[in-house]
C-alpha cells in the first residue's frame, strides 16, 4: 500500500472540515452570496444613477453628415474662424482680423496667437481642416490663410462660420471634446462629448428627423433639453423648465409661383397678403426678407397690416367671379395653413391645401421656412438667374442689379444703402408674404437647470 504524502492528508482534512462546516450552515452561506449579490447590483445601479446624473442629453432636429453639421450644434466641442453677432455682422472666433484685396477676391485670415486643439498641439494655419466650394484655400504661414475666390463676394467671411477641427482628426478647440460618433448610413445619430475640466457634465448631442421625434423624445426622458419650434402640449408639464426665443434666421413666408397665371397679378398677392391676421401666429411679425435686428434692414418699407377690407378692394380689380388657389404646406406648418385658408376664403378666394414633404417643381403658393444668412445677400433667392433656387420666378431688372452691386462692395455703408432699396422694392412687388419669426422653445428638464447653466455655450 502507497504512503499518503503529509500535503495530500492536510489538504483531505480541510476539505472535508470545510464540507462539514458548509453542510452544518449552508442556510448562512446562501444567505451571504444573496446578500453579497444584492450589495452589487446595488451598487452597480447606484453607480449607473450618478453616471446618467452627471450627462446631458441633447436632441436636435435634422439630418446631417458629420461635415455639414451646423456650427450651432458644434460650439461646445469647436469654433469656427468668424461668426455672426446678432445684428448679422461677422465677428471673429479663432480669427483675430482678417483683410480684403481692392477687387474683392481675396481674403487673408490671421489666426489668434496661443490656440490649441484637444491633443495639446497648436493651431496652425497648415493643419486646419477648411474647405469651400470654388475658392482655393492656401496656408501663407502658421497664422494666415489665403482665400482666393473666382469674383468678389461681400458676405464671403460668413462662409468661414463652419466648425473647425484639426485635419484628418476630430480635435476641436473648445471646452469639450468629441469621444464616440454614432452614424447610420453616414447620417450621424449620436455625439458623446467629454469636457475638459472634470466639474462639468457629460454631453450626449442626439439627432431627430423631425420635431414630433423630438417632443417625444422629451416626454420620455430620451433627451432632457431641446429647442422646438412649437410647446403648446410640453408648457403645462411640471417638471420642465419652458423658454420662449424669437428666431430670427427664420421666417415662415408664402413663395408666390409669379409664373402662374393667376398669382402673377400683383394686385391679387397684394391682396392676399393684406387678409392674412398675422396677430395668430406663433411668432414675431417680419415684414422683410432681412430680419428687423439685422445691420441692413429698412425701417421705412410698406407695411401689410391686416386690412380685409383692402383685401376685397383689391380683388375687385381684377374683375373675375372665381379665384382658386392650392397651398402647398410644408411639415409643421400645418395649423398656420388652415387660419390662412380661413383668411383668404373671408375675402372671396377658394384654397385647396396640399401637404407636401419638400418643394415641388410646380406649385402656386408655398408656405415654408424660410432660413436665412446672417449676411443681407440674398442672390440666389430673388436674382432672376438663379433658376434653382428663385423658387418664385420672380424677375425683376433692378432687383438683378440692387442684389449684383450689394454683394461685389466691401464698404458697409455702400452696401447698406442698396439693400434699403432692395427691400422697398421687393416688398412693395411682392413676390412672397413674409409672415413671421417663428418663436424656439428651449425647453429644460428643471433638475438640470444648473448643470446646463455650468456649458459655455448652449
Amino acid at each position: 500500500m502507497l504512503a499518503i504524502s503529509p500535503k495530500v492528508r492536510r489538504f483531505r482534512f480541510w476539505l472535508r472540515l470545510s464540507l462539514a462546516y458548509f453542510k452544518r450552515y449552508q442556510l448562512r452561506f446562501a444567505a451571504f452570496l444573496i446578500a453579497l449579490l444584492l450589495v452589487g447590483f446595488t451598487g452597480y445601479k447606484t453607480w449607473q444613477t450618478i453616471a446618467q446624473n452627471n450627462v446631458i442629453s441633447i436632441g436636435f432636429v435634422g439630418t446631417y453628415s458629420i461635415e455639414n453639421i451646423p456650427a450651432e450644434i458644434l460650439e461646445l466641442a469647436t469654433q469656427s474662424l468668424i461668426s455672426a453677432n446678432q445684428h448679422g455682422e461677422p465677428t471673429p472666433l479663432l480669427a483675430s482680423h482678417w483683410t480684403v484685396s481692392d477687387d474683392g477676391k481675396t481674403y487673408i485670415v490671421f489666426l489668434k496667437d496661443n490656440l490649441n486643439w484637444h491633443d495639446s498641439t497648436q493651431v496652425d494655419a497648415s493643419n486646419i481642416s477648411i474647405a469651400i466650394s470654388n475658392v482655393q484655400v492656401t496656408a501663407l504661414n502658421n497664422k494666415a490663410i489665403e482665400f482666393k475666390l473666382p469674383s468678389p463676394i461681400a458676405s464671403f467671411p460668413q462662409a468661414l462660420n463652419k466648425p473647425l477641427f484639426k485635419r484628418d482628426t476630430y480635435y476641436g478647440t473648445g471646452e469639450y471634446r468629441i469621444v464616440k460618433i454614432d452614424k447610420v448610413n453616414n447620417f450621424v445619430k449620436k455625439l458623446v462629448l467629454h469636457p475638459k475640466d472634470p466639474k462639468l457634465p457629460i454631453v450626449e448631442i442626439k439627432f431627430y428627423n423631425d420635431q414630433l421625434q423630438v417632443a417625444n423624445a422629451l416626454k420620455i426622458g430620451e433627451i432632457k433639453y431641446a429647442k422646438i419650434p412649437h410647446a403648446q402640449n410640453l408648457e403645462s408639464w411640471p417638471n420642465l423648465s419652458v423658454e420662449k426665443q424669437t428666431d430670427y434666421s427664420q421666417i415662415v413666408t408664402i413663395f408666390f409661383n409669379n409664373t402662374d397665371p393667376v398669382l402673377s397679378s400683383k394686385d391679387l398677392r397684394q391682396a392676399l397678403i393684406y387678409s392674412i391676421n398675422k396677430a395668430n401666429f406663433d411668432g414675431e411679425t417680419a415684414n422683410s426678407p432681412i430680419p428687423s435686428q439685422n445691420w441692413a434692414y429698412n425701417e421705412s418699407i410698406k407695411r401689410y397690416s391686416y386690412n380685409s377690407v383692402k383685401a376685397k378692394e383689391l380683388i375687385s380689380k381684377l374683375q373675375t367671379n372665381e379665384l382658386n388657389l392650392v397651398l402647398s404646406v410644408s411639415p409643421g406648418l400645418e395649423d398656420i395653413a388652415e387660419k390662412i385658408k380661413t383668411d383668404w376664403q373671408a375675402i372671396g378666394v377658394t384654397v385647396e391645401l396640399e401637404k407636401i414633404s419638400q418643394t415641388p417643381q410646380n406649385y402656386q403658393a408655398l408656405l415654408a421656412f424660410n432660413k436665412i444668412n446672417p449676411d443681407p445677400d440674398q442672390y440666389s433667392l430673388w436674382h432672376s438667374t438663379q433658376k434653382e433656387t428663385n423658387i418664385t420666378g420672380y424677375q425683376n431688372v433692378k432687383i438683378d442689379k440692387l442684389l449684383e452691386d450689394a454683394r461685389t462692395i466691401t464698404n458697409k455703408d455702400e452696401r447698406k444703402k442698396l439693400y434699403l432699396e432692395f427691400q422697398e422694392t421687393l416688398v412693395e412687388d411682392v413676390p412672397a408674404a413674409f409672415l413671421y419669426h417663428p418663436y424656439r422653445y428651449k425647453i429644460v428638464y428643471k433638475n438640470i437647470q444648473d448643470m446646463v447653466k455650468k456649458l459655455p455655450a448652449l
